[in-house]
């Protein structure tokens, strides 16, 4: 069965034959897929280092000879504007940094996220359907795990770990599968049923439908295993927008309804205690958290002492940090919303940095959906908006600055979006140049 991307099979100009021939290209690529795969994988960390940053950075030593000639590509996107944002607040915010030595490790991850991995996620960003079905079959593999160890295997998370930094929840009835936080493995699922039902939406075959509905079906009960409120508050509106995207298109809705249904009905008939145990959280917890509203307030009373430098690159998980007795343990809660936690370590720049991060890329595929591109494309481009939408939602409801799993798949959906518009470029001015031709 041929599962190469239909939504990249038009190419127009913009695809060079050395690049399809170059081994070491296909190789790069190949070990970045893997790395896709594993990035769900934080509790496998040989020699302390993620299995999945080991395939990234093996893609980049494969491909670096090469960068130069290919770095083109990586503009546009949004992405390396960003990240250079962000990393310069960075530096700027040790104007105001006491303990300068601190701040070299969260200096040096930054810099590899948006300096190294960023311009590598572009660069292998044109075949984007492999690339997401990588992606949802590496969460996958984390979420069958997690039901396995719900259900006839409760030792299989520590048998498979690898210096694990943080120990298994699931004694509190919140798993985590291989992820470092059961809200990871909450999030990534969600982002997999997403992915999974749009793919499920555009796809021919039926064999390849099934399995993705069996994909989704798995993801959605880890998603549920994991506890986490923040999937239906992610979830949800990335399927009602992409909902509202194909609204023209009633039987792709039709479609994608009966899907909701089906997976909602087989997780109600195989995991009948799974979603009670998931309603009674959330009648127990609720679903808005007011202490974190609290916490958000605190922050930007903190951040208006400091908007332009910031607080220091080495105190982002400090903004608005209050404590609740008797709550969360007794343990300081910071803000929960990533963009202000930017704002609170690496002052303006960085929260604009990081704004840049969505509001580029989110133009970019508004532009692209005015455009007549192939019917494929445009498939790809709806499902990305709507993974963009869920993704920013996730980024204000938690903090995170590092998370693999949100920020891989952004940097290359980012540089999709990019490449298409750019090819929708070039492909109207060689229509244009050919009808002046012909005009002669």
């Amino acid at each position: 069965m041929d599962l190469a991307p239909n939504w990249v099979r038009t190419q127009w100009t913009l695809e060079s034959t050395d690049e399809r021939q170059s081994g070491a290209f296909l190789f790069s690529a190949y070990m970045f897929r893997i790395g896709l795969a594993l990035v769900t994988f934080e509790q496998v960390r040989p020699f302390g280092i993620m299995l999945s940053d080991y395939c990234f950075f093996l893609s980049l030593l494969v491909i670096l000879p090469s960068v130069k000639s290919q770095f083109w590509k990586s503009t546009g996107t949004g992405v390396l504007l960003g990240g250079t944002l962000i990393l310069f607040g960075a530096l700027l915010s040790l104007v105001n940094e006491s303990d300068r030595s601190g701040s070299v490790v969260p200096l040096t991850k930054l810099f590899i996220l948006y300096g190294l991995l960023a311009p590598l996620a572009i660069l292998h960003s044109k075949d984007v359907r492999r690339n997401m079905l990588y992606l949802v079959a590496g969460i996958f593999v984390n979420c069958a795990i997690t039901i396995l160890q719900a259900s006839v295997f409760p030792e299989i998370v520590d048998v498979l770990s690898i210096n694990p930094l943080t120990p298994d929840e699931s004694e509190i009835l919140r798993y985590q599968g291989l992820t470092q936080f059961p809200v990871t493995l909450g999030l990534s699922a969600a982002l997999a049923v997403l992915i999974g039902i749009g793919l499920m939406l555009f796809e021919n075959s039926r064999y390849v439908r099934w399995s993705l509905a069996f994909l989704t079906l798995i993801c959605a009960g880890a998603a549920l295993l994991s506890g986490s409120r923040i999937v239906l508050a992610a979830l949800i509106p990335g399927l009602l927008v992409l909902a509202l995207l194909l609204k023209q298109r009633r039987r792709m809705v039709v479609r994608g309804l009966i899907t909701v249904c089906i997976i909602t009905g087989g997780i109600a008939y195989l995991l009948p205690n799974v979603l009670e145990q998931f309603s009674n959280r959330l009648e127990d917890v609720g679903l808005v958290d007011y202490g974190r509203l609290i916490v958000a307030a605190q922050a930007l009373l903190e951040i208006a002492q400091k908007p332009i430098f910031g607080w220091g690159v080495n105190h982002f998980s400090e903004a608005g940090l209050t404590l609740f007795p008797g709550m969360y343990g007794n343990e300081p809660q910071g803000a929960h919303v990533t963009l202000l936690q930017y704002w609170y370590g690496a002052g303006l720049l960085g929260a604009t940095g990081f704004l840049a991060l969505f509001a580029v890329p989110v133009r970019r595929m508004v532009q692209a959906l005015r455009k007549k591109l192939p019917a494929d494309s445009s498939n790809a481009v709806r499902l990305i908006l709507a993974c963009y939408v869920s993704i920013f939602i996730i980024f204000n409801l938690g903090p995170y600055f590092f998370n693999r799993y949100l920020y891989m798949p952004m940097f290359a959906f980012a540089g999709f979006i990019a490449g298409r518009l750019k090819s929708a470029e070039a492909h109207l001015a060689l229509q244009q140049q050919a009808g002046g031709r012909s005009g002669l």
